[in-house]
């Protein structure tokens, strides 16, 4: 059967492909307000928490929430996979309520099994476990992973309201009730957590209000199940295996040396991974489901080229978001973090910015090819390679260079994950991003690079604002001259308002 595209008329054609080459860019914007304020409120806690809680404290919260996500991987990532790839908002009442019955014992089980997997925590770590902080540690779980299953439910099915919402009031309120349960309680993690736990229960609240949910979990589809383990497993297998690279640095860390070493790593490791998924998930939100539907209306090579495009997206944020703030490390993290977390967040920054960049880009482009042609087992192969590279990397770095040794170590076990990745890609299917466009990126950022280190920053609002500000246009203005003829289109397609129609 000949693809859609092929079956219009001309002029219709040139409509649709003009249309369809913004279709990206307009999914994005309307996913901008959740993917910038959620992700920066993210960064701004880790810097607030710096100047309220010890490393200690610092450390067990962030083996909380480390240990959470473990839980959301094991017990729901799969069905999650399952609702983005398989789930159709718009199918038959009957075929929607099962669904949504299967959902409901889904996150049942999920919540129990979070709860088993949360008391375990107290048994891997030399910490005093109090109950107040294991009851806190249970109640975050719990509703952060439902949290974060509603919203790529909302995702899918285009509410970008409540997936807004869902995205928004837990970093943002998190830290608002957090840094009042702290001034007004004590200064220790189980604050912190029911800080965080309250926004995300507020959070659920306009959620039930707002999206379908089952009522008889007992009639879940086992069809649903069959194929959602076929589907998700491989993937919740690789989900592990990236929770591995990005949060086994603090076990290894917590095992050779301290709670506290975890907390003082955590934040320049913390500060690395939330800016590259910052800039990775301002323009993949819509990314995957923009491909998709490509896919389903044009074949699977229109889909593939909308994964391409995205690439270069994905590389013209993340290239100058992770290179700018090397740029200006020191100054920005003087300013900003705490005396007693300063000098080694200064040190391992650089080496955590270029383990998350990496690992995103790997993530959010290198691995969407095999998912979009349902070869979900490649992606797992390569996730191993990067969990037990990086976690080797970790040992070694942290044995011969201390701290920022062991996040060398894992910047250069995500690197060599992701050659693997890139290889595979062209191998089975020629996908890769153009040459054409990684030079035109490179000197945009090598410009905006070069602008700011002539004018060393200092750690003042100021001065780092004006750094940010002379960056930003340099990159901008470069970027601008070397896609002209991108340029142009945009500005027409602005001006005569196709931006705002629909897909």
């Amino acid at each position: 059967m000949l693809p859609r595209l092929m079956l219009c008329r001309p002029a219709q054609c040139r409509r649709n492909s003009s249309s369809r080459g913004f279709m990206l860019f307009r999914q994005t914007l309307l996913y901008l307000p959740a993917q910038v304020l959620g992700p920066l409120f993210q960064f701004i806690s880790i810097l607030a928490w710096t100047h309220f809680l010890s490393p200690v404290e610092m450390g067990v919260f962030a083996l909380v929430v480390a240990v959470q996500e473990l839980a959301y991987v094991a017990t729901t990532f799969w069905f999650t996979l399952y609702t983005m790839r398989y789930h159709d908002p718009a199918a038959a009442p009957d075929a929607k309520r099962t669904f949504l019955d299967t959902e409901l014992m889904v996150l049942a089980a999920a919540s129990l099994a979070t709860v088993g997997v949360m008391l375990l925590l107290p048994l891997t770590t030399g910490v005093p476990w109090s109950f107040d902080l294991s009851l806190a540690a249970i109640a975050y779980a719990i509703t952060r992973g439902l949290v974060t299953h509603l919203a790529d439910r909302a995702r899918t099915e285009h509410d970008t309201m409540t997936y807004s919402v869902l995205q928004i009031s837990w970093p943002v309120l998190g830290l608002m009730f957090g840094l009042a349960l702290v001034v007004w309680g004590k200064e220790d993690a189980v604050h912190v957590l029911w800080g965080y736990t309250l926004a995300q229960a507020f959070s659920l609240m306009i959620a039930f209000f707002r999206l379908e949910f089952g009522r008889n979990p007992l009639r879940f589809a086992r069809a649903a199940i069959a194929k959602g383990f076929d589907y998700g497993l491989p993937l919740l297998i690789g989900g592990v295996f990236i929770w591995m690279a990005n949060n086994g640095l603090r076990f290894v860390v917590e095992m050779r040396e301290s709670a506290a070493a975890v907390g003082l790593v955590t934040v320049g490791w913390g500060l690395g991974l939330r800016v590259a998924a910052f800039a990775a998930m301002l323009v993949t939100a819509a990314a995957f489901p923009v491909a998709m539907k490509r896919a389903r209306e044009e074949g699977m090579s229109a889909g593939q080229a909308q994964l391409e495009r995205s690439g270069i997206l994905l590389l013209a944020v993340l290239a100058p978001a992770s290179a700018g703030l090397v740029a200006i490390g020191t100054p920005f993290i003087s300013l900003v973090v705490a005396e007693e977390f300063r000098a080694t967040t200064i040190a391992v920054l650089p080496w955590a910015i270029l383990a998350g960049a990496i690992r995103n880009f790997r993530i959010h482009f290198a691995e969407q090819v095999f998912l979009l042609h349902e070869r979900t087992r490649v992606p797992l192969w390569n996730d191993a390679i990067d969990a037990v590279l990086s976690l080797a990397g970790v040992a070694i770095g942290l044995y011969a260079g201390g701290l920022p040794g062991a996040v060398a170590g894992a910047a250069a076990g995500a690197a060599i994950s992701l050659g693997v990745t890139l290889l595979a890609g062209w191998s089975a299917y020629r996908f890769t991003l153009s040459l054409d466009a990684l030079w035109r990126i490179a000197l945009a950022t090598s410009a905006m690079v070069a602008s700011v280190t002539m004018m060393p920053a200092e750690a003042t609002p100021v001065s780092l604002a004006l750094a940010i500000a002379v960056g930003a246009a340099t990159y901008a203005l470069t970027l601008a001259a070397v896609y002209p003829d991108l340029v142009r289109k945009l500005a027409g397609v602005l001006r005569s308002g196709r931006l705002g129609t629909g897909p």
